[in-house]
Parts: structure tokens; sequence; C-alpha cells
């Protein structure tokens, strides 16, 4: 899309949305749409947790080091340890999510730049796990294992700054800025905690 052409798309995708009414969602798209998204955000991040708190735990010297069973009890312990952070990582993530996937689903075929919106998104999803996975590397090789689960929050949180604000140069280098200020106030104006 030519630069004039993308400027027209979103002025007619703002006017659009304002006579745009939600449709309802069937329960069994909307429950397995946000499972499948949830479950590859879970599998995702929650590997970099276990990789991170594993190497850890494995390259820190012990006095049992060659007692028999200590690999598997720290495999044990790091895929625990993630399990729990992965969860709450998701509790996190959850409207993040559910946002997506309303833009998905409503918008993506309403909207003259809807394909692009859903690719961008995509696009700060790529981002936030490659940042993700390169500050939890990095935090991995230097902390030891007591404070390796605030540095993994550390880099989680950060991530999410980093790809906030990449996102946000984006979108207005692009001019989605305003459509997505639109599609939040579309988003929000038949939440009944906005009455």
């Amino acid at each position: 899309m030519k630069h004039n052409e993308l400027q027209q798309a979103i002025a007619e995708d703002i006017k659009r949305l304002k006579q745009l009414e939600l449709d309802i969602i069937p329960a069994r798209i909307y429950y397995t749409g946000l499972l499948k998204l949830s479950w590859r955000a879970f599998w995702k991040i929650g590997t970099v947790f276990f990789f991170a708190i594993l190497y850890v735990s494995l390259t820190e010297l012990h006095s049992n080091a060659l007692a028999p069973g200590l690999y598997w009890e720290q495999t044990r312990d790091a895929l625990l340890a993630s399990l729990m952070m992965t969860i709450a990582a998701l509790i996190v993530l959850i409207p993040s999510l559910i946002h997506y996937f309303l833009i998905q689903y409503h918008l993506q075929n309403q909207l003259k730049t809807g394909v692009l919106l859903v690719k961008k998104l995509q696009c700060c999803a790529w981002l936030f796990w490659g940042v993700f996975i390169f500050y939890a590397s990095v935090f991995a090789s230097y902390a030891e294992l007591a404070a390796l689960y605030f540095m993994l929050g550390i880099a989680f949180f950060g991530s999410a700054m980093v790809t906030y604000m990449m996102m946000s140069l984006e979108f207005n280098r692009v001019g989605l800025s305003i459509l997505l200020t639109s599609i939040q106030w579309w988003l929000g104006k038949d939440n009944p905690s906005s009455l």
C-alpha cells in the first residue's frame, strides 16, 4: 500500500469504526481462539523460562554435584519454577491476547487496514519474544539461581517495555496509532465498565 492509499484507508476505517457494531462471537470460536493464543504464548515463554533456569541451576557449583539424581532434581525444579512463572506471565498477557483476538476476529476483514494491523501486531509479538529471549539469555549467563527469578521478571517486563516503545514508533510512522486509538474506543464502548 502506498502512503496516500494508506492514509485514505485509515481515514475510511476511522469513519467505518464509528458505525460498526460488535457481533456476538460464538462461545466455541471465542474460547478456542483464546485458548490457542494462550497456548502459543505459554509454550514460547515457558520454554525460555525453563532453559534459562535449567542452565543456571546446572552450571552452578554444588557440593553434591556427583550425587545420582541431582540432574533430575534440578530439571524438575526448573520445570516447576518455569511453570509457575509462565502462568504468572500469561495472567499478565491475557488482556493483550484478548484484544488481539477481538481485532483479528472483528476487524481484520471489516477494515481496509485490518490485515496490515494484524500483521503489525504479530510482528510485535515476535519482537517481544525475541527481546525476551535475548534478555533471558544475558541474565542467565551472569545471574545466580537466587537472583535469576527476579532477573527473568525484569527480562519479561523489560521486553514488554521495549516492544511497546517499538510498536508505538512503528504505528506512529505508518499512521496506525490514530486507528488504534479509535479501535480502543470501539472495543471499550460496549464494555460495561466504561458505562
